[in-house]
């Protein structure tokens, strides 16, 4: 039997004060491709299979609030996705953006993990099995 959400994906939706600003720093620090409508009051990012809706909303409360994770093929991939992103971190304007130092391994239920949170303070949670190898 067909399930309808078959080949579907899911695309969270973050608080942000300016999506327009949002959207460049996602563009400029983590790879992502940028749209902005509606004179910069909605913005969409996407990199690969993942993309993230960011709605104007100035109450920083909500998006300390708010939170998504994606999984990642395997262990080495999401190795060298947070080499990448902790190197981007150096630049001065990454803050008030942050990652975490390094990815941990999560035995109990045997996922590698990091999280980064962008500067509206919305935090993305990454993992990969521990059993999964590229």
């Amino acid at each position: 039997m067909y399930d309808p959400l078959e080949g579907s994906h899911t695309a969270p939706k973050f608080a942000a004060p300016d999506p327009g600003d949002a959207a460049a720093w996602y563009e400029k620090h983590l790879g992502f491709r940028t749209a902005v409508f509606d004179d910069g009051n909605y913005a969409i990012v996407r990199r690969g299979k993942l993309a993230l809706h960011l709605w104007k909303c100035a109450d920083r409360a909500i998006a300390e609030n708010t939170a998504c994770y994606t999984e990642i093929a395997c262990v080495e991939h999401l190795d060298l996705l947070h080499a990448e992103w902790l190197e981007a971190s150096t630049y001065g304007d990454f803050v008030p953006g942050r990652i975490e130092a390094e990815p941990k391994d999560q035995p109990g239920h045997g996922m590698r993990e990091f999280h980064l949170w962008d500067p509206a303070g919305n935090l993305i949670g990454f993992g990969a099995s521990i059993e999964k190898k590229g």
